[in-house]
């Protein structure tokens, strides 16, 4: 079975998200917004089931293992539409000028963090279409997680002394940031492909869309266009963000598990 300790690397984020987010919202975290607070838990969620079914796989708790995973049909939406009024946040940080960075780099953000979380929802689905095969479906479940690293490697740039935002003066350093941190979970990804050898795919593909999706909000993010559409989004109201959110989640999650249903020959199920 692949991964045996997939679940003590995915239990060692945590400490990165705590360390990667602790000025922007564990250290403010009582004048957060509730966008927010339902964001970072339905990801905490996401992340502890999977290593949750990664330790259950490995230690011959099948049954349990199938019972946890039928709840990611739940959780996804939640991350869905939690995702989704985060990025309506974001918009409404935009047109209201919260911050300097939010004027400069809002839009781009903003399409970053779409493309993010329907990467995530590609895998996903595969993840559910591909259940009864051995090594697609823990891969693509594993690779769900790769779209939840370039937020967490973003910040964590400002560790590195050169690369570090001081003030006013250095904001064009986040362009570069951005850029840096996506490239580097992208090399991660081919790095896990190339281990996987000829079961790579998913990987693979979550790598390629890391790339693309940095190409997107580094050009069409910047375009007036879509800097006039990002800022409509901040008329949205959140509750109806999340709705839309939740409803597009929900489509995901249930024709992704049809799919899985008529995938033919029937083999047993090994998360990951």
């Amino acid at each position: 079975m692949p991964y045996r300790h997939a679940h003590w690397y995915l239990l060692a984020l945590f400490p990165l998200v705590g360390l990667a987010f602790w000025p922007t919202y564990f250290a403010i975290f009582s004048t957060s917004s509730a966008a927010l607070h339902a964001h970072a838990a339905v990801g905490t969620v996401w992340i502890t089931i999977l290593a949750a079914q990664s330790w259950m796989i490995h230690h011959g708790q099948r049954d349990i293992h199938r019972q946890t995973g039928i709840a990611s049909l739940a959780i996804f939406p939640l991350f869905a539409a939690a995702s989704a009024a985060v990025v309506v946040l974001m918009a409404q940080e935009f047109v209201g000028k919260s911050s300097p960075v939010s004027v400069t780099y809002g839009p781009r953000l903003g399409l970053g963090s779409v493309g993010l979380v329907m990467g995530f929802g590609y895998c996903y689905w595969q993840g559910l279409r591909r259940r009864r095969k051995v090594h697609p479906h823990s891969r693509y479940m594993l690779s769900t997680v790769i779209f939840l690293l370039p937020p967490i490697a973003v910040r964590l740039c400002r560790f590195i002394p050169l690369l570090a935002i001081q003030g006013p003066q250095d904001f064009w350093k986040l362009a570069l940031n951005i850029q840096i941190a996506n490239i580097v979970v992208a090399a991660f990804a081919f790095a896990l492909a190339w281990r996987a050898r000829k079961h790579g795919r998913p990987f693979v593909e979550a790598g390629v869309i890391i790339l693309a999706n940095d190409i997107l909000l580094q050009s069409v993010g910047v375009l007036p266009a879509w800097e006039r559409f990002f800022a409509h989004l901040g008329s949205v109201s959140l509750p109806v963000a999340a709705l839309a959110g939740g409803v597009a989640g929900t489509i995901i999650a249930y024709s992704g598990w049809l799919a899985g249903k008529r995938s033919t020959p029937l083999v047993e199920m090994v998360p990951a």
